[in-house]
């Protein structure tokens, strides 16, 4: 993540606590673009995944981070996240739909339209809803900065009562 977007994602999870929300913040560390939640996986599976990742032809790219959101609205937020701007949706998405079709049967099964974005927060409570959704509004086309993508990772999430702690397992660099 380039250094102009994480300083401007402090500044924006500084503003969701201020909020009052019940909010839990994603660490900055743990920062990162979704592209297939695959659930819980045995270890057994890692070889078919990479089988599967690693002849992909996937292009490096440089994208617009811009405007704030919630899962699945603004109304009833239960996951906050940062988007990508509207002029690389479509370059991001197509290389996202790339992966997510290579993987087509394994893990969870999402027939969710695929969204690039990075969570920032996930909402525990109503708790200040009002001032959340306010600034929601407030930041809904602010830009956040330009940021490559070099590399996609293939990660494990273990929830911890601190929330969820990342260990990368495999990387494929760009092209």
């Amino acid at each position: 993540m380039s250094p102009e977007v994480r300083e401007n994602l402090i500044r924006v999870e500084e503003e969701l606590r201020k909020t009052g929300a019940d909010v839990k913040l994603v660490e900055m560390d743990n920062l990162h673009f979704t592209v297939k939640f695959l659930g819980d996986m045995p270890d057994s599976e890692l070889d078919e995944i990479d089988k599967r990742v690693r002849p992909l032809a996937l292009p490096r790219m440089e994208v617009d981070v811009r405007g704030l959101g919630a899962f699945p609205d603004d109304r009833a937020p239960r996951v906050i996240w940062a988007g990508v701007g509207y002029e690389d949706l479509d370059m991001v998405s197509k290389s996202a739909q790339i992966v997510i079709d290579a993987l087509r049967g394994v893990g969870e099964a999402d027939e969710r339209a695929y969204h690039p974005h990075i969570t920032l927060a996930r909402v525990r409570s109503p708790t200040n809803i009002e001032a959340l959704q306010a600034l929601l509004a407030a930041y809904a086309s602010k830009d956040f900065g330009r940021t490559p993508i070099m590399r996609l990772k293939l990660k494990s999430s273990t929830l911890t009562p601190r929330g969820p702690a990342y260990r990368d397992i495999k990387e494929y660099s760009l092209q």
